[in-house]
């Protein structure tokens, strides 16, 4: 075996992982950081600020008509990945025919249960929709 056949697999499997890994911790502690002397200089200053938002903590309320219209983005692209798998794994589209099948019918039943809880989630969540409108 050659060693550069050798070097490929470790290097994607191995490295590139921490890799990608340590530059996003670096990534969070610089920003941590920065956000630490933004407070500690409005701090100094006397500044009256709202910690939550200098920190980037957002409230976790979300309406629910955007988890719903969440729920039905998702269900499509599901459902469509389920069915680009499984339709050219019956056409014979790729080059080991039953290979579309394996990530099809999963990603299928996940789209399709998911477009099932948007319309269900749509007809028994009216009320609160409305009164969420209301305010």
């Amino acid at each position: 075996m050659d060693i550069v056949n050798a070097l490929i697999p470790i290097t994607v499997s191995g490295v590139m992982p921490i890799a990608i890994t340590a530059l996003i911790a670096r990534a969070y502690a610089k920003r941590s950081e920065h956000r630490m002397n933004v407070m500690i200089k409005a701090i100094e200053n006397g500044a009256d600020l709202d910690q939550n938002a200098i920190m980037g903590i957002k409230s976790r309320v979300k309406s629910t008509r955007m988890e719903l219209v969440n729920r039905l983005g998702s269900g499509v692209v599901f459902t469509v990945m389920g069915l680009m798998f499984v339709l050219s794994a019956a056409f014979g589209l790729s080059s080991f025919p039953s290979w579309g099948y394996y990530p099809g019918f999963p990603l299928l039943a996940v789209g399709i249960g998911l477009l099932i809880s948007f319309f269900y989630g749509k007809k028994y969540l009216k009320s609160q929709i409305e009164k969420e409108d209301k305010r």
